[in-house]
């Protein structure tokens, strides 16, 4: 997996976005949003290094 994959960066982008509104404003929602862009993270960074 490349960290400097446009994907990934977008993926990470999102994720820290996510922190950001819920550290603003905790909720279950914003917390469930958050754990599920860490589980595509990882699903993602998983596939990206499996071999072809």
């Amino acid at each position: 997996m490349h960290k400097n994959h446009p994907v990934y960066h977008s993926l990470i982008s999102r994720l820290e976005s996510l922190k950001d509104q819920y550290r603003r404003h905790p909720c279950e929602t914003s917390r469930y949003r958050l754990v599920r862009q860490e589980q595509l993270i990882a699903q993602w960074v998983q596939t990206s290094e499996s071999p072809n």
